[in-house]
């Protein structure tokens, strides 16, 4: 595809786990700025059968899963029906509670055509914000911002870097999963740029206020917050944040001491706050353990069980 293409093909593809009804707006309004949409199923358990025919009927290609592979997989599954139906330019990849905002691909594919006809090597183009509140940035390269460490959510991949990257690694199954494509991107190369004017509205989860003895907790007149995680999620956190420490040191330490920075004050209100911080400390210690052992893949079935 020329960089002065005027329509590039584009698929969105979107994992979905237990989706909610309100998918098939989505999916609705994802067609009107893209050719088609694809809708993975990550193994959801009965009851979602009426959704998933619904979001058929809207038009949507429903890939299921034979159970729950994580979002690497599911997102792997998409790129490939895709490019088995249309083998499309672009790949555009999003969480099932997400949204693009107005103009979103149009002003996504302009950032990528702008850089590519400057000569930069883009590998995917990123939102710029998530309901209103702007991603961290790394740098800026005159008009051009390249991302921190954004979320996959919004991710604008052209074929060519799907072709000489490969997908996304399942082995982390879930967290980390956007921050080592990225990070691979890079290592090959190429930049990870946000979208001028890009905007998905985002469900950004349900911030629990800092509660100690009873009353809420107050730095400088703001409330603290935080966001609530299962023992599980805590385990795959970090693990794979280890995982991708242990990576990618010695190559970007600017990088990773700035994620480490950013996961030590998560990890700090975490364990203040959240109640079940037994567990939760357990989960943190099995996950760091693991990923010293090299260990990858779903959180052990016993370790799940004792979890709970």
């Amino acid at each position: 595809m020329s960089p002065n293409d005027p329509s590039p093909s584009v698929v969105a593809v979107v994992a979905a786990y237990r989706p909610d009804p309100s998918l098939t707006d989505t999916v609705r309004a994802l067609q009107q700025q893209v050719a088609h949409v694809v809708v993975v199923d990550d193994g959801s358990p009965d009851g979602s059968e009426a959704v998933l025919a619904g979001l058929a009927d809207a038009g949507a290609l429903v890939v299921r899963q034979p159970q729950n592979s994580g979002i690497a997989a599911a997102l792997n599954a998409g790129v490939a029906a895709a490019r088995t139906h249309w083998n499309p330019d672009f790949f555009l990849t999003l969480d099932q509670d997400s949204r693009p905002v107005g103009e979103y691909v149009r002003r996504g594919l302009a950032t990528y055509a702008r850089a590519t006809a400057a000569g930069m090597g883009v590998g995917f183009v990123t939102a710029a914000s998530y309901s209103g509140h702007p991603i961290p940035v790394l740098h800026t390269d005159g008009r051009f911002v390249h991302a921190f460490d954004p979320m996959q959510s919004g991710f604008l991949i052209p074929r060519s870097t799907v072709d000489r990257l490969g997908p996304f690694e399942e082995a982390l199954f879930i967290d980390g999963v956007d921050s080592e494509f990225t990070m691979r991107t890079r290592a090959a190369g190429l930049s990870v740029l946000v979208g001028e004017g890009c905007d998905i509205a985002h469900d950004l989860g349900q911030r629990e206020p800092g509660r100690l003895f009873g009353r809420p907790v107050r730095v400088l007149g703001r409330e603290i917050s935080y966001n609530y995680h299962s023992p599980s999620r805590v385990y795959y956190i970090c693990r794979n944040g280890t995982l991708l420490t242990l990576r990618y040191l010695r190559k970007y330490p600017g990088w990773v001491l700035r994620r480490l920075v950013e996961e030590l004050k998560a990890h700090i209100l975490r364990f203040t706050f959240s109640p079940g911080r037994a567990k939760l400390l357990r989960a943190a210690v099995a996950g760091f353990t693991d990923a010293v052992r090299g260990s990858t893949g779903r959180i052990p079935a016993e370790l799940e069980r004792r979890l709970r």
